[in-house]
């Protein structure tokens, strides 16, 4: 019987003794393709800056670096290294954690893997490294395996790729060949760690576990970063109880964008006090980069009406100057009708089939389908690439010119890491595209500077949530079993009541001093929250090959029965499907002729509260006062404060989706100029406006 998490927190929130804060608020280009964009957008550039190129911080590769390290570092023509590539080194040489929150492309993947080399190399030690995004494991994975590739043998480290894209007979064909690296992504390990007790690989390598690198750290927030605190704290269990020791594990982070870096670190590691024998603080923040920066460029646009054809003309435009980069839209259906209106762009000036030069890239492709894109754009055969968020961090394309990014992306985190996609090698342009219904979009067209000097926002979360805690404690219960007077140790002060509270509810049981449960408590972890983790598979009806795979959310609203469907092949053109059915975990799907029509499904949203937690507080809200504005009844001594009643309680939020839409989509040519009397109005077979003549 699994456990009733609802009773669980109720019951918890009710004893006397759990009186801790358990809901915390959060802590506080080339010039000449620029110059030539600027007058093509003409009145259009509201913000344009530059920020110059910055020179290198260069220091001697340490000569007590073991020789095959240095030989093959020299093999991949890196001569010196960056000054914080230098002080990474010293540090975990001391045997401390370390944050290193220096600037995109500056190596900090090399700063984290040469002491690491150095501690496998010269002790036998063993690392983990784990990556929030297949896409980035795979890559930087491949950087890492050219550099061990120079390592010679016998004494090379065996690295092994591990995330849902790995077949199980070639993980288990990895993991015998008993790697000294593994890279992976948190789904993967909470999953294997349940095989821990009789897999003779997995307790090998946690017995000489020494070092942990957490690649892209701020993307651990929220309830992503609970879920990943509480890993660790599993992990560190699972090193003890396989004779290792968690004391000496060294923490490696990595992150170009957080704003709280030291924080975030402590959060994730669970050490927020000095442990060390000489008191020492055993965290190192390290964020003076001495990497070279190429120049970059900055060009903000008015808010845009019509973003799909604004982004289409610039990127048209770029290519023709021979540049090469990305463009970044908020989801798959953003970028798939900009790829049609691009499509369409390309027809309009009769430049048909550089569409192909331009892929379609998002997270539920295909491994291999993902994999190719890559390819084609290092090959030169694809130039720019229309992504989600699943290339925007760490990923490394140096050959890219220029980043577009279509719309506000929800943070200056997210922002930061798209424009860091390009200019990596040589000069870049970032070009960001207002979205004119948006707010946000607004707020930042009209203060375009914060985009450069406003800190990024701090990442935070709670991770003594009761209920995360509450399911991470059954997972450990049933991989290693937890000693009963270990609890607060390794899980935090409120594990003792909770473990309490399911003892109660008779699924966890204490025999040997230790706590034990059965089952598979590891499907109740949802890593990055929502609904669920099971997933929807795509398949041609005709060939009977998987196509994407979906999450089950997002396959109800998308490919249900009768919808439309689109995807671009490996030729580089969109597909459109139609779905026959949505049964069993599969999504049969039948290739149609290319259509103007398109489908949205019709979905209700309910919520509805089933068990209070708390009593409801109220909340004093505070009217800030706004310059020469006077608030009225501000003396009134009648007057009831502004407050806000909030109450904690478990509901349950339904979504039902009961038919769709079928529209159709028409391009048409109009006056793009705001100022004419016929803007946005069509002009049939003209190419320039006859009013204004843009």
């Amino acid at each position: 019987m699994p456990p009733n998490y609802i009773n669980l927190l109720s019951q918890l929130i009710a004893r006397p003794d759990f009186h801790q804060n358990y809901f915390p608020e959060a802590s506080h280009l080339q010039p000449t393709a620029t110059a030539d964009l600027c007058e093509f957008l003409g009145e259009e550039v509201i913000y344009h800056t530059i920020a110059p190129a910055i020179t290198p911080k260069l220091y001697k590769i340490p000569q007590d670096l073991p020789p095959s390290i240095i030989s093959a570092l020299h093999s991949q023509g890196i001569q010196q290294l960056y000054s914080h590539q230098i002080k990474t080194l010293k540090a975990v040489r001391q045997g401390k954690d370390v944050i290193l929150s220096t600037a995109t492309a500056s190596g900090k993947s090399l700063s984290a893997y040469l002491p690491i080399l150095e501690g496998i190399l010269q002790h036998q030690f063993t690392a983990l490294s784990i990556y929030g995004l297949k896409a980035l494991t795979a890559d930087q994975s491949q950087k890492l395996a050219d550099l061990l590739q120079l390592i010679p043998e016998p004494a090379r480290p065996r690295l092994a790729l591990l995330t849902g894209d790995t077949p199980p007979k070639t993980r288990e064909q990895l993991l015998a060949a008993n790697p000294s690296i593994i890279s992976a992504t948190p789904e993967l390990i909470h999953y294997a760690l349940k095989g821990v007790h009789w897999s003779q690989p997995w307790q090998h390598f946690l017995s000489r576990l020494r070092y942990i690198v957490l690649d892209e750290a701020h993307t651990f927030n929220g309830v992503y970063g609970a879920n990943m605190a509480s890993l660790i704290r599993r992990l560190k269990l699972a090193v003890d109880e396989r004779g290792g020791c968690s004391h000496k594990l060294q923490f490696l982070m990595l992150s170009a964008t957080v704003g709280n870096p030291v924080q975030l670190a402590k959060l994730l590691s669970g050490r927020s006090r000095k442990r060390n024998l000489n008191k020492s603080e055993r965290l190192v923040w390290i964020n003076s980069s001495g990497a070279a920066v190429p120049e970059r460029q900055l060009i903000v646009t008015k808010p845009t009406h019509d973003a799909n054809s604004d982004v289409a003309r610039i990127i048209m435009f770029l290519l023709q100057q021979g540049q090469s980069g990305i463009c970044f839209g908020n989801g798959r259906q953003a970028i798939k009708n900009l790829w049609a209106t691009f499509k369409q762009e390309a027809v309009t000036q009769t430049n048909s089939g550089i569409e192909s030069q331009v892929a379609i890239f998002y997270g539920s492709l295909t491994s291999e389908r993902r994999m190719e894109i890559i390819n084609s754009l290092q090959s030169g055969t694809v130039k720019c690439i229309l992504s989600t968020s699943a290339l925007e961090a760490g990923i490394d394309l140096p050959q890219l010119d220029f980043a577009i990014i279509r719309g506000w992306p929800g943070s200056l985190q997210a922002f930061r890491q798209r424009a860091g996609r390009a200019g990596r090698a040589n000069s870049g342009l970032i070009v960001f595209i207002p979205i004119a219904q948006s707010p946000l979009d607004n707020y930042f067209a009209e203060r375009p500077e914060l985009l450069v000097s406003a800190e990024s926002e701090l990442v935070s979360f709670n991770a003594n949530y009761p209920i995360d805690i509450a399911k991470h404690l059954m997972c450990a219960a049933v991989e290693t079993g937890i000693p009963a007077t270990k609890l607060k140790h390794y899980f935090g002060k409120s594990a003792p009541q909770i473990a309490t509270a399911l003892i109660e509810q008779g699924v966890l049981h204490k025999s040997r001093d230790k706590l034990w449960a059965k089952g598979f408590p590891h499907k109740d972890v949802n890593f990055r929250g929502g609904t669920g983790a099971s997933t929807i598979q795509l398949v041609d009806a005709d060939t009977q090959e998987e196509i994407e795979l979906l999450s089950a959310e997002i396959a109800y609203r998308e490919v249900f029965p009768g919808a439309i469907y689109r995807t671009q092949n490996s030729d580089g053109c969109l597909v459109t499907y139609t779905s026959r059915s949505l049964l069993n975990g599969k999504a049969i799907l039948q290739n149609i002729p290319e259509t103007r029509l398109f489908t949205i499904a019709i979905s209700h949203t309910d919520t509805s509260l089933k068990q209070n937690l708390s009593l409801p507080q109220q909340i004093p809200l505070v009217i800030p006062e706004v310059e020469g504005n006077v608030q009225t009844n501000s003396t009134d001594s009648n007057a009831i404060p502004a407050q806000a009643i909030l109450e904690l309680a478990w509901g349950e939020i339904s979504q039902l989706v009961t038919g769709y839409q079928l529209l159709t989509r028409n391009y048409q040519l109009t006056c793009l100029n705001r100022k004419c009397v016929n803007y946005r109005e069509p002009l049939s077979k003209c190419t320039a406006c006859p009013v204004c003549g843009k």
